[in-house]
């Protein structure tokens, strides 16, 4: 789908620039919302924390309680190979799923959308 008006470029004006596309959905109520194929900053910097808020608080919960029960015990852990090692790992999952949501945030957004009863109708290159 192509569209022209005062905010929408040309092409030719864009020459040095990547241009995005985005598929279009629109709302029940008549509302066009836009979504970006490809990579996604937002859920690569923020996904992380909206998933704990919204589907995996228990699991964040009951790590932290294992947390301070094993603090309490044993003690605070003592900066030693091993403990650095376990948490350069645990950094090391973290990036990964953090890309993870990166690479699939929008097609996720996309999913909720369709779910909600949004239509795609179309997709437009900006």
């Amino acid at each position: 789908m192509t569209r022209y008006g005062p905010d929408v470029e040309d092409e030719s004006s864009s020459e040095g620039r990547a241009m995005s596309t985005y598929r279009l959905y629109k709302s029940p109520e008549g509302d066009i919302v836009r979504v970006k194929m490809g990579f996604s900053w937002q859920a690569f910097f923020i996904g992380s924390l909206s998933a704990i808020v919204r589907r995996t608080w228990l699991l964040a919960v009951v790590a932290a309680l294992y947390y301070a029960g094993e603090t309490f015990y044993n003690g605070a852990p003592t900066p030693t190979s091993r403990t650095f090692g376990v948490a350069l790992a645990g950094l090391g999952f973290y990036a990964i799923y953090m890309l993870f949501c990166g690479v699939n945030g929008n097609r996720w957004l996309g999913d909720s959308l369709r779910r909600r009863g949004f239509t795609l109708i179309g997709e437009e290159r900006r």
